[in-house]
Order: structure tokens, then C-alpha cells, then sequence
């Protein structure tokens, strides 16, 4: 597979989307740190040196199956980081332990015609030492201690990706496997909607739709910036 390494780059996510059209293959871009780095809507991610942040191009791709990709995806960080500690899954894209973020997705798709581009944009904190303190997150080293072997790491993800992505099963066998890894279930939660407001709920699961069913409603992925333990 071609792999582009960079020191540092304002999002391997932006470097993949640039170039995704001169490449026939499935590619890899990895950077040191990143700049300008992006979540769900924009948002930032604060992605220093010592984290693994990577984007991996899978040209070609179902478009049917991208609606699921986003729960396999988190699915495969989520058993990748396992090694290390109990990690779960915190609806709709993070994977963190104890109720601290340690690993963030987004997936993204270019459709020219009929193919189908799929961009998998994954962060971990890995040997990130230091959070801002509006950050609620951690990273392997800090709760472990021990400094990871980056490379090794990304290939272990990659390869578990790569199965995930292969499985056959339907939406609501692999929503299954998300409920029993969901870090919020039966919890109470602070769901922040696209337009700033926010409300209190306890989340209780993830329905066959891939919405997260709480006591004050269900709410789609597209209509929620973010959701925060109580």
C-alpha cells in the first residue's frame, strides 16, 4: 500500500482529500503532528507530536456500506486499544477509558460519479503527554505509563480496520457489538445539538438505525456536535 509520512501537516485528512484523485490505490498518510486538525463539523483536534494521527484512503468503496464504516471503524480502535486497557465506544465516534477521550474517527467520502472515495481520519493519543485544560482527554501514556511504539501500533489498527470492513454482517448485528462496548449506557449524558443547545438525558443504547436512544428522545448522529458524560 503507498503510505505518505509527514512530520507535521494542518490535517492528514486535508493532505488525502488533495491528492485522492491522481491515486488509482488504496493509500495511507501519516503525520507527526497536525496543525489544523478536524472533527465532526470542523471542530478542532489538538494533535501534538507524540500521538499516531493518520487517514486511510480506501478508493473504490461501497457507498452503501458507509453509513456502518463509522461504527466498524470505532469497533476496530476500540479492540486495537483493548491491549492497553479497558476502551469503549462513546457514541457516535470516540473511543475513550474512563470517560476520557483517547482515540477520535471521522470518515468522510468523495463520490465522483460512481466510485466512491472513503477517507477514515483516525487520532490516538498515544505518548501525548499534556492536555490543554478544556480538554477532557488522556492518552495510552498517561494511563498506562508506557510509551507506544507508534508504527507498531498503526498496523495493528489498519489490519483491524481492514477486517471490520470485510465483515458481512448487517447493520444491526455490528450496532450489537457497539451496544456492548457503549461507554454511556444507562449514564447520564450531555448532549450538545448542531445549534449549540444542549440537553441533559440518560443514554440507555444504539437502536438498529445507528440513532442513540436516550429518556428524552433519540437523536441522530447528524443532529449532535457532541456527547459528554455527566
Amino acid at each position: 500500500m503507498l503510505k505518505f509520512k509527514l512530520s507535521k501537516v494542518t490535517s492528514t485528512q486535508d493532505f488525502a482529500e488533495a491528492i485522492s484523485s491522481m491515486l488509482y490505490e488504496d493509500f495511507l498518510v501519516t503525520a507527526e503532528e497536525q496543525t489544523k486538525a478536524r472533527g465532526r463539523y470542523k471542530r478542532a483536534w489538538y494533535s501534538p507530536k507524540g500521538g499516531l494521527w493518520f487517514t486511510y484512503v480506501k478508493k473504490n468503496f461501497n457507498a452503501e456500506e458507509i453509513p456502518v464504516a463509522t461504527l466498524k471503524v470505532s469497533l476496530a480502535v476500540r479492540e486495537a486499544l483493548s491491549s492497553f486497557f479497558d476502551a469503549k465506544i462513546r457514541w457516535p465516534n470516540d473511543v475513550v477509558v474512563n470517560d476520557k477521550k483517547v482515540s477520535g474517527i471521522l470518515i468522510e467520502a468523495i463520490y465522483v460519479g460512481d466510485v466512491t472515495d472513503l477517507f477514515i481520519g483516525v487520532g490516538i493519543n498515544t505518548n501525548v503527554k499534556e492536555f490543554p485544560p478544556d480538554i477532557k482527554a488522556t492518552s495510552i501514556l498517561l494511563e498506562t505509563g508506557k510509551e507506544v511504539n507508534n508504527d507498531e501500533l498503526l498496523n495493528d489498527v489498519i489490519s483491524k480496520i481492514d477486517y471490520y470492513l470485510s465483515l458481512k454482517e448487517d447493520f444491526e448485528e455490528i450496532v450489537g457489538k457497539i451496544n456492548n462496548y457503549l461507554s454511556i449506557k444507562d449514564k447520564k449524558v450531555v448532549i450538545t445539538r448542531r445549534d449549540e443547545t444542549k440537553v441533559e438525558c440518560t443514554a440507555l443504547f444504539v437502536d438498529k438505525f445507528g440513532r442513540l436512544v436516550t429518556d428524552c428522545g433519540i437523536f441522530e448522529v447528524e443532529d449532535v456536535l457532541r456527547v459528554e458524560s455527566k
